[in-house]
């Protein structure tokens, strides 16, 4: 006979207080594996209750494996195997991860797995002027008028926005997008365009679409360094193009094209990262009749196409792609919230079909309620009014951080690229044998924060460079922070 104290005036319920009893007499052994359990009907007139409750209580303990019941027959206390335990460590790992992983996926993993400072998703404390990451400044989101439109199409459209998507992105946002775009001189149709989980997704997506083992990819040098990665995993051969003061290297490209064909050539024309290099008309019409010869695609990151701030900008080179080589990426993340992952491919519509395809069997559809909140603000007229704000915010920003540089910082081995728009500052530090170790460690200690140049190059340079990224500072936090990174190039340039 099992023996079990049943308190009826406790709040616990009965069957849990079966269960509990129970179960710590299997584990302490007073029970045993092979031991019969009472029938039911016998246990519950035993212990005086409903034999509800003693079918509850088998059912908690059968569930977890404590015992064993068949149809028709007793249940029995069965040898259960040990769950883990968070309170203690792991004592062997039988798996070597290292051997049964993708090589390609353990070669990233040895090369970016620790978040590189620059590309890092989310803020690191740290107790002074931080130009390192280029993040918007989150206090001037527009965190109201969207809450408002999220809010709007939930009590609307809830039982649309929360459904799956259609894998190429909402339709009312397609269409805003597409308007856009035709602004910047892209003949764009609704049905050319996929919604992404930001502009990161889209590289990825393009890289998986064209790449095989021993694809050459010929990208800008320095470029973003996000793209080694996906490049590196799909196990293609990254060709650096070098960036002259008016853009992507023309005859490096050329002489490349000698060597072996690349699947696609990725550019920022407009407010380069990390430079801020801005091409001109000229460069535009040269590259594009360059890869049409060829026919060979050319990836165009526009992830800062809105922020134009000095004189007038070329139109995006896809204005030009009578011939529809031109892949556009587009992203709302630098303009807007990085936090909602919204942004777009832009091609042709044999290319958008076969991404869209890839896209639907990796994460089906972007979030769709984002999608339809920002497109809720687009039509509002809330995404142009944010533009024309962050333009006067940024402008001032941008050339006080120029001149704060130009004043402060006299040695004539430094030299800076002013853009014309974008959040990028682009500093060479020439005649300087320090080796960036020594650099960062220098500017950390003045309490000043910036991205290395060699993050931004697929193989290592012999100059050495600082990206500086105005856009989530204030006036007063630029110019103290360049007045700290004044000091910190004097003191490396005396210990050169």
């Amino acid at each position: 006979m099992i023996l079990l104290n049943l308190d009826r005036s406790s709040k616990i319920p009965l069957f849990k207080q079966v269960f509990s009893q129970l179960k710590e007499k299997i584990e302490n052994e007073i029970l045993k594996p092979g031991d019969l359990l009472p029938p039911t009907r016998t246990f519950s007139e035993q212990l005086g209750v409903n034999r509800t409750t003693i079918y509850k209580a088998y059912q908690e303990l059968w569930a977890l494996g404590y015992i064993e019941s068949r149809s028709g027959s007793y249940s029995y206390v069965r040898q259960r195997r040990d769950l883990q335990s968070t309170s203690e460590e792991t004592v062997h790992n039988s798996i070597n991860w290292t051997l049964r992983v993708n090589p390609n996926a353990e070669k990233v993993y040895r090369m970016f797995g620790k978040a590189n400072y620059p590309f890092s998703e989310s803020k690191i404390d740290f107790d002074g002027i931080d130009f390192g990451r280029l993040n918007p400044d989150t206090r001037i989101f527009p965190v109201q008028e969207f809450r408002k439109s999220l809010s709007k199409v939930i009590e609307q459209k809830g039982d649309v926005v929360l459904d799956y998507g259609e894998s190429k992105g909402y339709f009312p946002l397609r269409q805003y997008i597409a308007g856009r775009m035709r602004s910047h001189g892209i003949s764009v149709d609704v049905d050319e365009i996929l919604i992404t989980n930001g502009a990161q997704n889209a590289l990825e997506l393009l890289v998986r679409l064209f790449a095989r083992p021993g694809s050459r990819v010929f990208v800008e040098s320095p470029t973003f360094g996000m793209i080694f990665p996906i490049l590196t995993y799909y196990n293609c051969e990254i060709v650096p193009i070098p960036m002259l003061e008016n853009g992507a290297d023309l005859e490096t490209i050329e002489k490349e094209f000698k060597k072996g064909l690349p699947i696609f050539f990725y550019t920022m024309p407009n407010f380069h990262n990390p430079t801020g290099i801005t091409t001109n008309q000229e460069h535009r019409e040269k590259l594009i009749a360059l890869f049409e010869k060829y026919s060979i695609p050319i990836v165009e990151d526009a992830f800062e196409e809105e922020m134009k701030y000095f004189g007038k900008v070329s139109l995006p080179v896809k204005s030009m792609d009578i011939n529809k080589i031109v892949i556009y990426v587009g992203s709302f993340s630098k303009i807007l919230f990085p936090g909602i992952r919204l942004g777009w491919v832009a091609a042709d519509i044999e290319c958008i079909n076969r991404l869209t395809t890839l896209k639907r069997f990796s994460d089906v559809s972007t979030a769709l309620p984002e999608q339809a909140a920002l497109a809720d603000f687009c039509h509002k007229g809330f995404y142009e009014l944010h533009i024309k704000k962050i333009h006067k915010i940024y402008r001032k920003r941008m050339i006080l951080a120029v001149q704060t540089i130009e004043e402060k910082i006299k040695n004539k081995n430094v030299k800076l690229v002013a853009p014309n728009g974008g959040f990028t500052i682009w500093i060479t530090l020439g005649n300087l044998k320090t080796s960036y170790e020594e650099i960062n460690e220098i500017i950390l200690s003045k309490k000043v924060r910036a991205a290395l140049g060699k993050d931004f190059f697929p193989k290592a340079e012999k100059e050495k460079h600082l990206r500086l990224a105005i856009a989530s500072l204030n006036e007063d936090e630029i110019v103290l922070g360049i007045e700290r990174l004044a000091g910190a190039i004097e003191q490396i340039y005396n210990n050169n």
